[in-house]
């Protein structure tokens, strides 16, 4: 298979390989080998820059007139979760529990066996990423560093769905193999963000600096942001969001280490994967919320309402559970220990739930 067209929009930040290696013994089967690599990257915006990862991403291939049988995919740094009919597959790689963005390699990686059914034969593969994806994890020359953690974590939203929209909506890394070096190419080429959006982007990271109120829900109006679906993957650490109002919001992937989230209504609200270790939730208002797999490490829960509440595999070492209702709460694989006001009858009952004390 012939290498016809390549594109690595973010070199520093994401660089894809494929490698397709004939079989010896078969002309009609070839190995592929995966090449990966992830790190943070500065992108100039504006007046300043920021720095770039990412929490997750699709890498989909797609097969014509051959097809590909996938190998259980060895260890590597990463979580890869696999999806695949014979002529597409689609590998979904996460941070391991613990790490907040993709940050290491895989090098030569065999995925499978590609088997070339007729001519003439192609497989293309891209890397995508979703808005909830991508995560800002240093900004310079944008703002003053006396920005309070609410229009900080709001500009970073800001300013990371707006990258997608015009810059990373596409593929970061594209390529195509295929059987004759004579196929047509279809010419990707690098998107860039037009000066009218850099105007108006920067217009609005002036405009919330200046704004004197630090009202979460203000805030994010005046960042034209959808506040049931655009806070995902956001960066809120240290954010003040007592007594608000997310009754039924997607705030997956989230961070809201050290947040304040006192009688919050967080009810059927989406908190899966999200980071609350060292947050507040005192009182918050959380039944049938998602918060499988979600890192509430060394919060309080005191007096919350967690009746009917997803806690599938998340870590509640170290959370005061004072006077929590967990009724009726999915505690499967959910890890505890050194729980403040945690009574014995609670902890049979999680025990006879799947949970797991430490």
């Amino acid at each position: 298979m012939y290498l016809i067209e390549s594109l690595n929009q973010y070199p520093h930040g994401l660089s894809l390989a494929l490698e397709a290696i004939p079989d010896s013994n078969n002309s009609q089967n070839f190995s592929l080998n995966l090449t990966l690599k992830f790190n943070q990257d500065w992108q100039d915006l504006i007046n300043g820059k920021v720095k770039l990862g990412f929490k997750k991403g699709e890498l989909k291939l797609t097969l014509e007139n051959c097809e590909l049988l996938l190998n259980d995919l060895p260890n590597s740094p990463f979580q890869i979760i696999s999806n695949q009919s014979l002529e597409n597959a689609i590998l979904l790689f996460l941070a391991k529990p613990g790490e907040s963005i993709l940050n290491d390699s895989i090098s030569q990686i065999n995925l499978g066996i590609v088997k070339v059914k007729q001519m003439p034969y192609s497989l293309t593969a891209s890397f995508e990423v979703s808005p909830i994806d991508i995560s800002i994890t240093d900004a310079e020359g944008l703002w003053k560093h006396n920005i309070s953690p609410n229009k900080h974590g709001i500009l970073e939203r800001r300013i990371a769905i707006s990258l997608w929209e015009n810059k990373l909506k596409s593929s970061l890394s594209y390529l195509k193999l295929a059987s004759s070096k004579v196929e047509s190419i279809t010419h990707h080429t690098p998107t860039e963000i037009s000066p009218e959006v850099l105007s108006q982007l920067k217009n609005m990271i002036e405009s919330i600096y200046e704004v004197k109120t630090n009202d979460f829900l203000e805030l994010i109006k005046l960042a034209n942001l959808d506040a049931k679906n655009d806070l995902a993957g956001g960066n809120f650490v240290a954010a003040e969001l007592s007594g608000i109002d997310f009754n039924g919001v997607n705030l997956s992937y989230a961070n809201f280490r050290g947040a304040n989230l006192t009688d919050a209504d967080l009810s059927e609200s989406n908190l899966s994967h999200s980071k609350l270790n060292g947050a507040d939730l005192s009182g918050a208002y959380l039944e049938k919320a998602n918060l499988s797999y979600t890192n509430l490490r060394n919060s309080s829960l005191a007096l919350a309402n967690l009746i009917e509440a997803n806690l599938t595999g998340a870590n509640l070492v170290g959370v005061n559970l004072s006077n929590a209702s967990l009724n009726g709460a999915v505690v499967k694989e959910a890890v505890f220990g050194n729980n403040q006001g945690i009574s014995e009858e609670m902890k049979q009952l999680i025990l006879e739930g799947g949970g797991i004390f430490e």
